[in-house]
């Protein structure tokens, strides 16, 4: 049976340990959860003991002899078979599939493996642990499953967040599920059952500086340019960010306005450019307010030396970096680019 890691843990209460059960996928967090959430139901179904046995650094005919030994502790044990990252081989898969057969055993086998192919799932001993007990695949998300995983790992801790706040939450991490987890543990401990929007999100958990950041390129977006000047000094001044990550956020924001002129261009609306970039509403009026100023070739210009000072900041090319980045927020901002005048182009 396929199971999903979230719902792992509901399986096994109502269901109890199956005769086997295997975790693969190379995503981290949702495969050590599974991990716990099966030792746990194991201690639950009073198996004490846990025998181990490592593919890696041990022969396979250590496994028949150890599956078929019976314990001086308990009548039922739990096996765990940690495969690793390599393909198993022909053998491994054959003393796989005669543990699995050995009806006579009362041992329960947790099968832990890697990355398994398409070719490798509809293996012999995959389909036999899938007829057995369970087979739980924890598989990096697409960023729609990223986001549906955030808002409902959030409510089973009774944290209540809008959409707004999940998608601040879904664009910090990146779809590193661990550091998405860190932070909504951190919420729970800063808010508790308190109802957050974004803004509390942001300035409960974003750093000083990090939150600097993000309203420097605010009051750049909003025509401002005396304000994101002195906030970019301010930034450079303390040392306390880090230019590539304000590169970053500049990039984002242009790469935004660029599909969002381009798409006005054929006749979409902005609603539309908003729902598909995944725009907060809160930001809306402040990008509304940099289409306004700039014409599509002036914003493919500012993107284009966006991604030159990329380049720069890891080294790839001359120049000082933060009178570059004051240079593309004052153009931003509406006001003199220092460099060429692409706007001329337009």
């Amino acid at each position: 049976m396929q199971v999903r890691p979230e719902q792992l843990g509901e399986h096994l209460a109502r269901k109890g340990l199956s005769r086997c059960h295997l975790i693969h996928g190379p995503e981290p967090l949702q495969a050590r959860e599974a991990l716990d959430a099966l030792r746990a139901a194991a201690r639950a179904a009073g198996l004490e003991e846990r025998v181990v046995f490592d593919a890696q650094i041990q022969e396979w005919a250590e496994l028949r002899g150890l599956a078929g030994t019976l314990s001086l502790f308990a009548e039922r044990r739990l096996i765990e078979i940690r495969l690793g990252p390599r393909k198993l081989t022909q053998e491994g898969a054959a003393r796989l599939l005669e543990c699995l057969s050995d009806d006579a055993s009362a041992d329960c086998l947790l099968v832990v493996a890697g990355t398994l192919d398409r070719q490798q799932q509809q293996a012999a001993w995959v389909r036999a642990c899938d007829t057995a007990g369970t087979v739980t695949a924890c598989l990096e998300p697409d960023d729609a499953a990223f986001r549906r995983w955030l808002a409902q790992r959030a409510s089973a801790r009774q944290l209540v967040l809008d959409a707004e706040a999940v998608e601040f939450l879904a664009q910090r991490a990146e779809g590193n599920l661990l550091a998405a987890a860190q932070e909504i543990d951190k919420l729970v401990l800063l808010a508790g059952a308190k109802p957050l929007g974004v803004a509390e999100v942001q300035a409960a958990i974003t750093d000083n500086a990090r939150h600097d950041t993000f309203q420097c390129l605010d009051a750049a977006l909003a025509g401002s340019p005396a304000r994101a000047v002195r906030m970019l000094r301010g930034l450079a001044a303390e040392g306390n960010d880090d230019p590539v990550f304000i590169c970053w956020a500049l990039n984002k924001e242009l790469r935004t306005l660029v599909r969002a002129a381009a798409a006005r261009a054929t006749g979409s609306t902005l609603e539309a450019v908003w729902e598909r970039q995944r725009v907060w509403s809160s930001r809306q009026p402040l990008l509304r307010q940099a289409l306004q100023r700039h014409p599509i070739a002036r914003l493919s210009a500012l993107l284009e030396a966006s991604i030159a000072l990329d380049r720069l900041i890891k080294g790839g090319g001359v120049g000082n970096v933060w009178d570059e980045l004051e240079t593309q927020l004052l153009a931003l901002a509406g006001g003199t680019w220092l460099g060429h005048d692409h706007a001329s182009a337009s």
